[in-house]
């Protein structure tokens, strides 16, 4: 990108990255603790990230996925008049996004920890 592309933002493009690691992380831990087969979560997986493709970027289901921040934020990067206005809209989405996937591991983690299989009431 650095030798291809002009006007580019670098440090939003690294920004991106980071946040895409810091993201998907947990992304893969919530649907592996909901989904306990490999397979069905990694159809899940591409299903989430082919909707993250084909969607209208504009569009409500768009800001719905989890990596809807690298789209506003790559528009900071690419587009000379685009404003800072992006980034914080994809650091916000992002955040909520971590957020939303930390919870559903303390959830699901606390439900499988707290079950007893080898306790029963008679």
């Amino acid at each position: 990108m650095r030798f291809d592309l002009e006007h580019l933002r670098y440090s939003a493009v690294a920004l991106i990255l980071a946040l895409t690691v810091l993201v998907a992380a947990p992304f893969g831990l919530a649907l592996s603790a909901l989904l306990p087969r490999e397979l069905e979560g990694m159809l899940v997986l591409l299903t989430v990230v082919a909707m993250q493709m084909m969607l209208n970027p504009d569009g409500t289901a768009a800001h719905l996925l989890p990596f809807w921040f690298s789209r506003e934020i790559g528009e900071y990067a690419i587009e000379p008049g685009a404003g800072p206005v992006h980034v914080e809209r994809g650091l916000a989405h992002a955040a909520i996004t971590l957020t939303i996937f930390l919870a559903m591991i303390a959830f699901t983690a606390a439900i499988r920890l707290r079950r007893r299989p080898h306790l029963s009431i008679a």
